[in-house]
C-alpha cells in the first residue's frame, strides 16, 4: 500500500472514535469493509483489545521496528519516520 494513501486513511479517522471501544469497533469494521473483509464480534473484540494494549505499551519507534521485522521496505520505514517527526 502506498504510504500517502495509508496516511490519508489514518488522518481521516476522527480521534473521538478512538476513545471508546464502540468507536474503535466501528473504525475497524469500516476499514475491514473497505478491504473486502467482514469481522465477527469476537474478532472485533480481539482487535480492540490489541489496539488498547499497543496504545498503552508502544511508541512510534517500537512500531516502526516491528514493521521492519515483518518485511516492510526500509525506504517505506524512512518515509514513515519523516512523517511522524
Amino acid at each position: 500500500m502506498d504510504i500517502g494513501k495509508l496516511m490519508s486513511i489514518i488522518r481521516s479517522i476522527p480521534k473521538e472514535k478512538l476513545k471508546t471501544d464502540a468507536g474503535l469497533k466501528e473504525v475497524i469494521r469500516d476499514l475491514g469493509r473497505s478491504s473486502g473483509k467482514n469481522f465477527t464480534d469476537q474478532e472485533l473484540n480481539r482487535y480492540v483489545a490489541q489496539f488498547r494494549s499497543m496504545y498503552r505499551n508502544e511508541d512510534v519507534g517500537s512500531l516502526l521496528n516491528k514493521l521492519a521485522r515483518n518485511g516492510i521496505n526500509p525506504k517505506e520505514i524512512e518515509k514513515f519516520k519523516k512523517r511522524f517527526k
